[in-house]
């Protein structure tokens, strides 16, 4: 009867070891606390990009239009991980909706001779101009749930760095 209760044990800490184990954060650097390892996004002339501690030292290279730069976060623990996927995908759609708008806004005007010609547009034209807006709208409003993402992933990240 022992010997099952000792089995038993065994396997639960194995189980309770197995499941901390899997929570644990990235292996950071040695020396690596909040004040010199903590990640925020700076804007820059060719577009934001992610660095690292006070220094500033850039990590991830530039945030792009359609999800790239993040590959520390994607790194990261656990949560950092979901919120920094969750924003490629997020930022990608939002990419891909603003080519759809301006190929609508290029269409219309196509069609108006840039807007010279003082006629109305055509149905093409005005499914086009429907779709650009609708995609434009639609296109701020991922971009918006993106940045939400990328802010709550840098968090996660941050909250798992020893302080």
């Amino acid at each position: 009867m022992t010997d099952a209760r000792s089995i038993l044990a065994a396997c639960l800490l194995l189980s309770l070891a197995g499941g901390v184990q899997a929570q644990a954060p990235a292996p950071q650097p040695a020396g690596c606390t909040y004040a010199t390892c903590a990640l925020r996004v700076e804007p820059g002339f060719w577009g934001p990009r992610l660095v690292r501690g006070a220094a500033g030292e850039e990590v991830g290279g530039r945030l792009t239009g359609f999800g790239g730069g993040v590959d520390p976060l994607l790194a990261g623990p656990d949560s950092a991980a979901f919120h920094a996927r969750t924003y490629v995908q997020r930022t990608r759609t939002a990419g891909t909706l603003g080519l759809v708008a301006l190929a609508g806004y290029v269409v219309v005007l196509w069609q108006t001779d840039n807007f010279r010609r003082g006629e109305d547009l055509n149905a093409a034209g005005t499914v086009a101009a429907l779709a650009g807006t609708g995609a434009g709208i639609a296109a701020g409003v991922y971009g918006l749930r993106a940045s939400r993402a990328l802010s709550r992933s840098i968090w996660w990240y941050n909250a798992a760095l020893p302080r």
